[in-house]
């Protein structure tokens, strides 16, 4: 029989630890199945691929959290005085 855990995480890391979870018993059967001489080549390309996917994913999600959080705060703008019109530019050249 296979001992479990019970661990506390945040609503929103649900779907995230589940795909994980997903993705590790994923790995598993792979290893399980694959030809002899290919596991570690077969293991490493899904790997590469949903690892990919992840880090897409966790890319996205921690994005679109500033982005909602920046949301929340509303804009970022403030009132700035006027500056009266400055010489940007020496003489010309010849012009002296």
């Amino acid at each position: 029989m296979n001992s479990t855990t019970m661990i506390e995480i945040p609503t929103a890391s649900e779907a995230m630890v589940r795909r994980l979870l997903a993705y590790h018993e994923e790995l598993q059967a792979l290893a399980l199945t694959a030809p002899d001489g290919t596991v570690l080549d077969a293991c490493e390309t899904a790997v590469i691929k949903q690892g990919r996917d992840l880090d897409q994913q966790m890319l996205a999600d921690a994005v679109a959290r500033r982005i909602e959080s920046a949301e929340k705060k509303g804009p970022r703008f403030e009132s700035v005085r006027a500056v009266g019109p400055r010489k940007i530019a020496g003489p010309r050249v010849g012009s002296l």
